[in-house]
């Protein structure tokens, strides 16, 4: 099971990661237009948005572990329509793959606490690190495969391929699927239980302020991750380096995972943590803003020492609440909710380059959100480890 939780996990961000280095290249042949250009970078947090709203019914009504499977057949089936070079089916195809990309990333927490419950940390540590490492392949390597097969569409489609592995895999290992594996408890005793913990309207402490840091991280990261190529090819670099920087910023994340997550344990190094990824993300944008062409590999980095904000938030959906029924629930709630404010990030940026002609107000206003997720993570480590049995040690 952990083996088919990590090819699951590096699939993850390959459908993100593997367009945003090749958005100049699908453009220049006529796969992407001025419009739809726009909307790929941002179709993955409104779809992780809708998608977060059912999936805690689906999963409860045919099992997590089915439910994740017919998650990663959908992805790959998205990312082979993309192989097609028309702009909208390009978008059609992305929107299938990250509508089943996000049905399996919201319900992994849910999956570790149910069948890794007393090495949470850990696990959630090796499928983080194992998220970062496909997205760093597939930036790093997107625009050479792409030159390779002659096509950037069919460069965009060979990344089914490790989507499929895992399906596999994940068939062959999954338990028989227990309907209602997240929903199983009786009413009564699940409203009595949830209602113990709560902090309002049957939602653990800390839950809403965990959902705003999610937002904050997930925009800041979709901003990186879909457009950072975009900004480094418009500074002066090529689409190949370019393409490499997101490889950069997204390996950064494989040791650093497993630096910071340790500090999910207890406030006071939960706060330290928060407050290294916020100054990293604000350092590393500054670098853009001041000297993109100087040391444009040491900014990526930094970026992606930055991005290490979600799975420390990952660690807090993974541990809030009582049981894997409230997990999935708080990360329901949490993703939803996140994913939705994070959905202005990619469309936002994207459409106020084009209005004024400059990445300068986009990453400026990178670094406010970088200083907001700074002050929402301090108030959120006070807010839930006061909260008397909503947290479990990490």
């Amino acid at each position: 099971m952990l083996l088919a939780l990590v090819l699951v996990a590096l699939n993850l961000r390959l459908a993100i990661t593997s367009a945003a280095s090749l958005l100049t290249l699908l453009t220049d042949a006529g796969a992407l237009n001025s419009v739809t250009v726009v909307l790929i970078p941002a179709i993955p947090t409104a779809v992780f948005a809708v998608a977060g709203v059912s999936t805690a019914k689906v999963a409860a009504r045919l099992g997590v572990e089915r439910t994740v499977a017919i998650g990663l057949a959908v992805l790959a089936a998205g990312l082979l329509i993309r192989a097609i070079p028309q702009p909208w089916v390009v978008v059609a195809g992305t929107v299938i793959a990250t509508g089943g990309l996000a049905v399996v990333n919201i319900l992994l927490p849910a999956v570790v606490r149910s069948h890794f419950g007393r090495s949470i940390g850990t696990v959630t540590t090796v499928y983080s690190t194992a998220m970062s490492l496909g997205a760093a392949t597939a930036a790093a390597t997107a625009v050479p495969v792409a030159i390779a097969v002659g096509s950037p569409t069919v460069g965009l489609a060979a990344w089914a391929i490790p989507a499929l592995l895992a399906l596999v895999v994940w068939a062959l290992v999954m338990p028989l699927p227990r309907p209602a594996a997240i929903d199983a408890a009786p009413r009564a005793e699940r409203s009595a239980r949830v209602g113990g913990a709560a902090g309002g309207r049957g939602y653990p402490t800390g839950t809403w302020l965990l959902a705003s840091f999610f937002a904050i991280q997930s925009l800041l990261s979709y901003v990186v991750m879909g457009w950072l190529p975009t900004i480094a090819t418009d500074a002066g670099l090529s689409p190949e380096r370019a393409g490499l920087l997101l490889g950069i910023a997204m390996a950064v994340g494989v040791p650093a995972t497993v630096i910071i997550m340790p500090l999910a344990r207890g406030a006071k190094r939960m706060r330290l943590g928060f407050v290294i990824v916020g100054s990293a993300t604000t350092a590393g944008v500054l670098g853009f803003v001041f000297a993109p062409l100087a040391l444009p590999e040491l900014w990526a980095g930094l970026l992606g020492l930055g991005m290490c904000a979600f799975p420390l938030a990952l660690a807090l959906i993974a541990t809030i609440g009582r049981d894997a029924a409230e997990a999935a629930r708080v990360s329901t709630a949490v993703q939803s909710i996140g994913y939705t404010v994070a959905t202005l990030g990619p469309l936002g940026a994207g459409a106020l380059h084009q209005a004024v002609g400059s990445w300068t107000p986009v990453l400026a206003l990178l670094i406010v959100g970088a200083l907001a997720q700074i002050t929402v993570g301090v108030v959120l480590t006070s807010v839930v480890w006061r909260g008397v049995g909503s947290v479990r040690e990490v």
